[in-house]
């Protein structure tokens, strides 16, 4: 009577189970692009997209709309990166999208941070002759201050010049004032590049580092990869004859991201791309 009395005083609890925590994604990054921009990323990011079947993240992931990060792009989440000083959540950023591997700016400078959280990810560092890297990027961040006129009218382009000044021109190449129109020092950048370089050689091991050179194709690609070559042509993309019609492009994007911005009229995307072709027409022939 008295365990009966004690069961009524005391009557069993429902088990109400306790939710498991969302399990998180598991790791998708397989190759972790080291070599800075304008030594064939473009090119290299198409081609570990048609091998691993999956995307790759670039700076245009960042900055223009696109399948990985949607319509806004990755913008806000690097220029909290900007202003933190904080690395992004590349659990979110990669894993939680599927993205297979990085290439280009900024994220080639996190090569070491993400080496460390992707034991299993090998590391492609892209290169090209100094000299030649150097013409291709003076080439390209020249045009910067010649749009800068349009920061009024498509304010993500002003965000995205704030946010790579921030985290690129000023830190790695001290060329804080570039949107001014004060050019990068030749001397600077090239010492830099060189000494990024050397650096990754320096910090990842042998076995899991490929150097590959701009226009190495898909042989030491596939054969670092473990991956037959595809039947299909090496991409090649972004060439210096092609920037004006990616730039151009490119601006436009920005713009239609600040689609209520339209009410100025609909003649700023003419503006833009007029203004894009004829004065990277003017790179080309440098």
């Amino acid at each position: 009577m008295k365990q009966g009395a004690a069961a009524m005083a005391n009557p069993p609890r429902d088990t109400v189970a306790t939710p498991s925590p969302p399990a998180s994604p598991p790791p998708s990054l397989k190759v972790i692009g080291a070599g800075f921009g304008r030594t064939g990323t473009k090119s290299l990011q198409a081609a570990l997209e048609i091998l691993l079947g999956a995307p790759c993240y670039h700076m245009e992931t960042i900055v223009q709309p696109n399948a990985v990060a949607g319509l806004a792009g990755d913008l806000a989440a690097w220029e909290a990166v900007a202003s933190t000083g904080r690395s992004p959540d590349w659990r979110s950023l990669f894993d939680a999208r599927g993205v297979a591997a990085t290439v280009d700016f900024p994220v080639c400078l996190y090569y070491a941070e993400l080496a460390s959280a992707y034991p299993d990810a090998k590391v492609i560092l892209s290169v090209r002759p100094a000299a030649d890297w150097f013409r291709s990027w003076a080439a390209l961040t020249a045009t910067i201050p010649q749009f800068a006129w349009l920061c009024p009218v498509v304010p993500r382009f002003r965000r995205v010049v704030a946010m790579i000044t921030a985290l690129i021109f000023a830190p790695v190449f001290d060329a804080p004032r570039i949107a001014d129109g004060v050019p990068m020092d030749e001397a600077t950048c090239i010492t830099e590049y060189e000494r990024h370089n050397a650096e990754v050689v320096a910090t990842i091991p042998p076995e899991r580092l490929l150097v590959y050179h701009l226009g190495d194709g898909w042989a030491p690609l596939c054969d670092f990869l473990g991956l037959p070559v595809p039947s299909v042509p090496y991409p090649h993309q972004n060439k210096r004859r092609d920037l004006s019609n990616r730039s151009g492009a490119g601006l436009v994007a920005l713009a239609v991201v600040d689609k209520w911005r339209w009410v100025v009229g609909a003649g700023a995307a003419v503006a833009v791309v007029g203004v894009a072709l004829a004065l990277l027409r003017v790179q080309e022939r440098h």
